[in-house]
């Protein structure tokens, strides 16, 4: 009877092993990570100075990220990738369904079975400009790009997919019929919604969406800045959005800061930090965003 006993014990420790969550231990390309004071991602080996890098995204699995590599005037944008394989990351190289066209902004679906992204591939579009396009997993590798359809694309301008984990969709567009130039806009059954002017009075872009939809990240700007664009945030109470906060002068500077996201693991934000004569990816711990949080 005792043994049996113990062997329940140990199956019954298993399960619940088996069922605590995952604790992810991305290989962030060796580096020390940063604390809230953010600091360049990866020089030299994802970030270089003769280059403009831009918003990226790590896969699910922590075995994949993708980035964008960019000209000063973004005329010209591609997206690259690294692998992790036998301990160590690959060098980077274009992504398979970016070897034609402009394309930039990758988002990765929660499964990892799905890469979003920006691009131009569709010349139909109104002054030739951006729609947002989704590549799926077949066989190991991605299939041909797909367009989204309408309501998400539309005649105009649609950037910076991002979801959440409750699948609503978040992306900027310049449609007419907005609150300002640019603004960020959502899905929910099966409808397109504007956001709102607390988020998108005056300008509004690059939606980074907390996975549960707790805050929102997004990249504006207004008369508190420090310059050009800076990043923002808004937290949701009561199902309304708080008046967004400039993210402060550690991330924001005289520079455009812009294209945040978040690692897997949630315990690091990252963005874009672009003057014109560079463009690199920041990193910064995520416990940033509480010094913002309303006070109880």
């Amino acid at each position: 009877m005792k043994l049996k006993t113990y062997l329940g014990l140990f199956v019954l420790l298993l399960i619940i092993i088996s069922c605590q969550p995952k604790e992810l231990k991305i290989n962030y390309f060796g580096q020390t990570p940063p604390d809230k004071t953010p600091k360049i991602f990866a020089p030299k080996i994802i970030c270089f100075e003769d280059r403009f890098e831009a918003k990226g995204a790590f896969s699910p699995d922590e075995k994949s990220y993708y980035f964008t590599i960019s000209n000063s005037d973004f005329t010209q944008q591609k997206i690259f990738f690294c692998e992790f394989m036998n301990g160590m990351w690959t060098k980077a190289d274009t992504a398979s369904f970016s070897k034609k066209y402009n394309n930039h902004e990758p988002f990765f679906s929660y499964d990892g079975q799905k890469i979003y992204f920006s691009s131009d591939r569709d010349k139909d579009t109104l002054s030739n400009l951006r729609d947002l396009y989704v590549c799926e997993k077949k066989d190991g590798n991605w299939a041909e790009p797909i367009k989204l359809q309408e309501p998400i694309n539309s005649d105009y301008t649609e950037l910076a997919f991002n979801q959440s984990t409750k699948g609503t969709i978040y992306f900027t567009s310049d449609r007419p019929g907005g609150i300002g130039e640019w603004d960020i806009y959502i899905t929910k059954n099966n409808n397109v919604i504007n956001i709102g002017s607390a988020i998108n009075e005056g300008f509004a872009w690059d939606p980074c969406i907390a996975p549960d939809e707790s805050y929102l990240i997004f990249s504006s700007f207004k008369e508190d800045g420090y310059g050009e664009s800076d990043l923002y945030i808004s937290f949701k109470e009561n199902n309304n959005w708080t008046e967004p906060k400039n993210m402060g002068d550690l991330i924001n500077t005289e520079a455009n800061e812009y294209g945040s996201y978040l690692s897997p693991d949630n315990k690091y934000l990252f963005f874009v930090r672009h003057d014109g004569k560079k463009g690199d990816i920041y990193w910064v711990d995520i416990n940033v965003i509480n010094d913002f949080r309303p006070k109880k």
